[in-house]
């Protein structure tokens, strides 16, 4: 992804703040750039096809990043955290998974002849984009119920990434410094400071906003 234009915070680096930050929350966040280890829930294909698909539900070309996502998500799932509730008649977290990217490639090779890993780009959208739309149909489990979960999971664990935090110019964890300035506008020492050639630039791309009126100092 051109970072000219994915982020209006080119030269923010969230973890250079890492020395303010408790030892616990510095621990925990460091331990999101680890390189993963070997899938502990999901086969090596069925970890395969999930990134596939993070690829194309978060719009992240930086294999590092999905690499790292799908490992947690595999973590997540082999340690059986929960997920706090589910609904009524919706399946449990490990069945959509496992189920899901099952039948996500089997729709593929019903609709191209091909696993959905060999799809194009706009193939795998149009893909899930049919899950999504209930337009599928599947015995196991309702495509929406696989969607709903693949897609808050991903965002989830995506934008728990330290790089991503960076491009949005969140700041990370406030504590134990805290906040001073609390004025509408005012930004404290160590937050993210925007580019505003950066943001022009978006609004001509079609990517955001115009001029950011608000003061930001």
């Amino acid at each position: 992804m051109d970072m000219t234009v994915s982020t209006i915070y080119p030269d923010y680096d969230v973890m250079k703040e890492k020395a303010k930050w408790d030892e616990n929350t510095r621990h925990v966040v460091e331990g999101r750039l680890k390189a993963p280890g070997m899938p502990r829930f999901f086969s090596p294909q069925e970890l395969t096809l999930l990134k596939s698909a993070l690829h194309r539900i978060v719009d992240e070309e930086d294999k590092g990043i999905i690499a790292r996502v799908a490992g947690q998500i595999d973590d997540h799932l082999a340690e059986k955290r929960g997920q706090g509730y589910r609904q009524v008649g919706v399946a449990e977290e490990e069945a959509l998974f496992r189920l899901g990217l099952t039948l996500l490639d089997t729709t593929a090779m019903q609709a191209y002849e091909e696993s959905f890993l060999q799809l194009t780009a706009q193939q795998k959208d149009e893909i899930l984009g049919q899950v999504q739309r209930g337009e599928v149909i599947w015995k196991e489990i309702k495509p929406q119920d696989f969607f709903n979960k693949l897609l808050r999971t991903a965002v989830d664990f995506f934008f728990s990434q330290p790089e991503i935090w960076s491009e949005i110019g969140y700041g990370g964890p406030a504590y134990p410094r805290g906040y001073y300035r609390i004025e509408y506008g005012l930004k404290d020492p160590w937050e993210a400071r925007l580019d505003r050639k950066l943001v022009a630039k978006r609004a001509e791309a079609g990517l955001g906003p115009g001029p950011i009126r608000r003061v930001d100092r």
